[in-house]
């Protein structure tokens, strides 16, 4: 069946159905991740957004459920170049078979080079995966609100223990990748995810050795709980900030944030440690970022930069144990390399302990 890719100011592309027969509309984000689809799509910081995937070809080894990031994927839908529609892996299930489980309408056979090209002349837009492309769906898109609320939709409602024998973490989960909690569990860790609103004296209760801010959805300054949270919290734990929760740090700290042209939506997007010079490859998927405006004045140091760009990727406080980064540490998907971040995360709490 054929189906049409609208972009909020007119730009139209036709191509075939796929997954879930549903209407979707939501932010636009192009993504260059080659591998790990089943963690992209279920990333709970895509919620509300449609994803355009610029692999020439995708989903022949099928849908792996033990990659998910979440249980229940929240992007509103998929845009592929071309898909495999069954699976050569007998263990996974098809990509087709997986979006319509989960509800997620999705459109193969488009022109995604002609639609990356369009997003970088004409920067982030909004879009629909709809069965026309008249005037009518047009204006639809024009007149849809994103939501501010996008981080109260997937953070946990109760909060649920990831057990074992060693540091006791708390994780702020404001979309929270279930890479998190695997890297926490191979160093013992004995972890607990709370909700993003979750009160200072509820976490204090719980007597943490650290706390984790968890990576997630949408615009930081939407989040002003948090931010009063952690401008509690920070003086009292070690805290290390991921991606969203990278940002809320900042915030926390009278820093400012800003909104990227296009963003970064990559598996191996270059990151470029300060202290040693050394380049290294994670996973990326953030539209905002830190100003460099206020950083000294809040007492960081930037610990790593995007070099392509410049763009803030992670910052250590002067004198407070805090430490945060924009990319994934965990990767999932992408390359290891930074997993080690967990490690200092862990040496700091015990440096901490010892003072």
């Amino acid at each position: 069946m054929k189906r049409y890719l609208v972009l909020e100011d007119g730009f139209t592309l036709e191509g075939d159905s796929l997954g879930a027969p549903t209407i979707a509309a939501g932010q636009l984000v192009i993504s260059n991740n080659l591998y790990g689809l089943e963690q992209t799509i279920t990333d709970a910081t895509y919620n509300g957004q449609i994803i355009a995937m610029t692999a020439p070809a995708i989903g022949a080894s099928g849908i792996d459920p033990n990659e998910y990031e979440a249980i229940n994927p929240t992007c509103k839908g998929i845009i592929f170049n071309s898909v495999a529609l069954t699976s050569d892996n007998e263990h996974n299930q098809s990509l087709d078979d997986f979006l319509v489980s989960k509800d997620i309408p999705a459109i193969t056979n488009i022109d995604v080079r002609a639609l990356a090209l369009h997003i970088q002349e004409f920067g982030q837009l909004k879009a629909s995966i709809s069965d026309t492309d008249d005037e009518h769906a047009i204006d639809q898109i024009k007149a849809l609100v994103i939501q501010r609320d996008l981080v109260k939709q997937v953070s946990t409602r109760q909060p649920y223990p990831n057990p074992n024998s060693g540091k006791k973490i708390v994780i702020i989960d404001l979309g929270m990748k279930y890479s998190i909690l695997r890297q926490l569990s191979y160093r013992d860790c004995n972890s607990i995810v709370v909700p993003y609103n979750y009160s200072v004296k509820e976490i204090e209760e719980l007597n943490p050795d650290g706390i984790i801010i968890s990576n997630g959805p949408g615009d930081p300054v939407n989040l002003g709980d948090t931010i009063e949270t952690v401008q509690e919290l920070q003086d009292k734990f070690p805290i290390f900030g991921i991606g969203l929760g990278h940002l809320v740090i900042a915030l926390a700290n009278n820093c400012q944030t800003i909104k990227m042209t296009l963003g970064h939506h990559s598996t191996s997007y270059p990151v470029k440690e300060i202290a040693s010079g050394k380049i290294e490859y994670t996973n990326h998927n953030h539209i905002y970022a830190i100003s460099d405006r206020g950083i000294k004045d809040a007492h960081f140091i930037v610990t790593h930069i995007c070099p392509t760009d410049g763009t803030i990727e992670g910052i250590r406080h002067m004198y407070k144990p805090t430490i945060s980064v924009q990319f994934d540490p965990e990767a999932a998907p992408g390359a290891q390399d930074m997993t080690y971040l967990f490690d200092e995360f862990l040496d700091m709490i015990s440096s901490y302990e010892r003072i």
